[in-house]
């Protein structure tokens, strides 16, 4: 990657981090940002459970309908249970995993200013949560939690799950239109052009595809961060300094960040949920 498209990463990853609130300037401290912290896990949540519900009471239900091959449903069914349950279950993780604890102030090494531990090497403070974080990546607000080493991996998985939930309803809804099109078109009755299932699902395409911008943007960003060995607040403090880049490298980087289990393969990670 050459030096100006590298600048011009770290430029937007500096900017979307001011947006969400990792400089609390913006914010006005601590305070602020905690009530932020409120209003994007409650938005985070509603958003998600509208999603949910309309796949199953109104896209499944008309897909069931439709589809003449019960095995191809079944597997949507499928598809669509196992992500109802990925998703709450690493956002749930990822918002509850507590920090690993930091020994207390010495009268040797590095001490933090705004607490009472030592500041190890690769460890941040983050007066929102009132605590230092060790790998420390960036607060935030959607999940009420700063990111590190503790939950970076259910962090990932998360963002990864809603990405192929989005994908997957925004799938369904595109066959759901082009059914219901085709039937407008021929002069039959429409379920959805005559009904108010078409303001729900316009409400719920909307989002979705807001929501699966937002994460192809989250992924792609993480993508470069963990493969180069860096984090937000390194792209924050403009740590840019090169990193070795290998397959192996990067494998291993990977392997570190979703704390894969010695011999167990990423894909088995990326699609099975463990602790």
């Amino acid at each position: 990657m050459s030096s100006g498209t590298k600048t011009a990463v770290f430029g937007v990853l500096r900017f979307g981090s001011r947006l969400v609130g990792n400089d609390e300037s913006i914010t006005d401290g601590p305070v602020l940002m905690k009530i932020l912290d409120k209003i994007c896990v409650t938005i985070a949540i509603v958003k998600t459970a509208w999603i949910v519900i309309f796949f199953f009471t109104v896209q499944l239900p008309f897909e069931y309908q439709r589809i003449d091959f019960f095995p191809y449903f079944c597997i949507r069914l499928f598809i669509g249970l196992w992500l109802t349950y990925s998703v709450p279950y690493h956002f749930w993780k990822a918002r509850q995993a507590k920090p690993v604890s930091l020994p207390k102030k010495t009268s040797t090494g590095r001490n933090c200013t705004f607490c009472s531990t030592s500041k190890p090497s690769l460890t941040s403070h983050c007066r929102t949560c009132d605590t230092c974080i060790y790998r420390r990546d960036h607060h935030c607000p959607w999940l009420g939690q700063c990111i590190g080493i503790h939950n970076q991996a259910n962090f990932f998985l998360f963002l990864f799950n809603v990405f192929l939930s989005t994908v997957l309803v925004l799938y369904v809804e595109f066959e759901f239109w082009v059914e219901n099109w085709k039937t407008f078109m021929e002069g039959y009755d429409s379920k959805l052009l005559n009904s108010d299932s078409m303001k729900y699902s316009i409400f719920t395409v909307s989002i979705t595809i807001s929501l699966h911008l937002i994460m192809i943007s989250f992924i792609v960003t993480y993508v470069f961060l963990v493969s180069g060995g860096f984090s937000i607040i390194d792209s924050l403090l403009q740590k840019e300094g090169a990193k070795p880049m290998s397959f192996s490298i990067i494998r291993k980087r990977w392997n570190q960040y979703l704390a894969v289990r010695r011999n167990d393969p990423i894909i088995r990670v990326l699609f099975v949920s463990s602790d």
